[in-house]
């Protein structure tokens, strides 16, 4: 199974974040498939530090961070 599907599949496992946190990583998965043929987990996370370190929005900060916070509670193995 490759990575992305793996993501996406935990991410609709999850009931503690909010939609917008997962729609966030999904977004992102999605604008990186079409830079790129594969997306690992790392790209993803990557992809949240430099948008948290860019964005202007305190309400869009905190839906990124907590996105940040969803994946980086898994270790590599889980996803």
């Amino acid at each position: 199974m490759r990575t992305e599907e793996q993501l996406s599949n935990y991410l609709s496992t999850i009931n503690v974040f909010q939609e917008s946190e997962v729609l966030t990583v999904k977004t992102i998965t999605l604008q990186l498939l079409e830079r790129k043929a594969f997306v690992s987990n790392k790209d993803v996370i990557m992809e949240l530090i430099e948008r948290l370190e860019t964005e202007k929005d305190e309400v869009q900060k905190d839906i990124l961070r907590n996105a940040l916070e969803m994946l980086l509670q898994r270790t590599p193995d889980d996803i």
